[in-house]
């Protein structure tokens, strides 16, 4: 049986957990506040890694936004380290972030309110290797978090075919349509330059319930 398959109820999402904790020394949970710093920095250095962003606009070394406090971040840690990152983010006064860089065509039936936004993934290019087992563990995470607010509906986030190929297993995202991006999207991806010179990158949305 697929691990997917497994992990899907609660004896298997048990196991899972434990053999990634005690084969691969790898735990995952929400982030608190103390974790913020840490996971902030984190960011930064695989950001920068990636050629995503420019370190001299990061003195503190802390890659973060608007968005954050209004998001939960779930983390992969490995002795006490974290390498491995997410996030949800739930619509507020800002929008969400997908809304920066695209003009969405954004089915009449679906509430503002009731979508969130999955974003910020990323794992330290060391354990690479280990990258599967990270995202699995923090889609169990978020999956917890999802399934105890019935107000959401919808996921949505921002990706690229090869990325979506990759997390189809996991959720199994479907482009969304667009208009032409404006020149406040076009500028908005300026921020990560190198993010969106790394191929086609599309909205793209979900149902929660798809979720593992």
């Amino acid at each position: 049986m697929d691990i997917i398959q497994i992990i899907k109820t609660p004896v298997g999402s048990s196991i899972f957990r434990a053999y990634a904790r005690i084969a691969h020394g790898l735990t995952f949970r929400v982030a608190i506040p103390a974790d913020m710093d840490s996971l902030y920095r984190f960011r930064f250095e695989v950001y920068t890694d990636e050629g995503y962003v420019n370190p001299d606009d990061y003195p503190d070394k802390l890659f973060s936004d608007q968005f954050d406090p209004f998001s939960i971040s779930v983390i992969t840690l490995k002795n006490n380290r974290i390498i491995g990152c997410g996030r949800a983010t739930r619509w507020s006064n800002l929008g969400l972030p997908v809304f920066q860089f695209f003009s969405i065509k954004l089915p009449t039936e679906i509430d503002h309110q009731s979508m969130v936004e999955m974003g910020r993934f990323m794992v330290d290019r060391a354990y690479r290797g280990k990258a599967r087992l990270a995202t699995l563990g923090m889609s169990l995470q978020l999956r917890t978090y999802l399934r105890s607010d019935h107000s959401i509906k919808w996921l949505i986030a921002f990706m690229s075919n090869k990325v979506r190929d990759a997390f189809s297993e996991i959720v199994p995202f479907k482009i969304l349509d667009e208009y032409p991006p404006e020149q406040k999207h076009l500028q908005a991806r300026t921020v990560r330059q190198g993010y969106w010179d790394k191929g086609v990158i599309h909205p793209v949305i979900a149902e929660p319930s798809q979720l593992l």
